[in-house]
């Protein structure tokens, strides 16, 4: 089965950032919820400075993460099986670049969605103060993924279906 440049292009990416989303919620767990102490996935709804409050929200922070492992072992294993039927080499700043935008399109849902349109949580307990610059680094994290793929973009120059294409 023959696949374009194209096609592995836009499987890279996909996958990537399949593996990007996984891996910035498992990192925002592990940095905010747990070393932090704040950010609990629903600390809107049960107040993480009461006993009850906090184990519940743990445990839902515990059971997204095993949610997050799952979406980032298919985007590992779709990436894998990717770069094992190519016929070129893989590209890794497309992978790169791809990763970096999963997880900034992650952080910019979780400050978007979840902080202000649904209210499960803040970026620290008790305050929005923080929200506004979680979504402004999400944002600067989808624009590194998106300059990353302009890099690769450039380097690798244009695709063999773009050049066909021009001839």
């Amino acid at each position: 089965m023959s696949d374009t440049a194209d096609d592995h292009r836009r499987s890279l990416l996909l996958w990537g950032g399949v593996f990007g989303f996984g891996l910035g919620a498992l990192v925002d767990v592990m940095v905010f919820h747990q070393v932090f102490q704040t950010h609990h996935l629903l600390s809107g709804f049960y107040d993480p400075l009461t006993y009850d409050g906090l184990r519940t929200n743990v445990m839902f922070d515990g059971l997204f993460s095993l949610g997050m492992l799952a979406i980032m072992g298919v985007g590992m294993a779709m990436l894998w099986r990717t770069a094992n039927r190519a016929t070129r080499p893989l590209s890794s700043l497309v992978v790169g670049g791809g990763t970096l935008v999963g997880a900034g399109v992650f952080n910019v849902f979780d400050g978007v969605v979840d902080h202000y349109l649904l209210g499960l949580h803040d970026v620290v307990h008790g305050t929005e103060a923080y929200n506004p610059h979680w979504v402004v680094v999400s944002l600067l994290m989808l624009g590194a993924g998106f300059l990353v793929l302009q890099l690769a973009e450039r380097r690798e120059g244009p695709t063999a279906a773009t050049e066909e294409a021009t001839e």
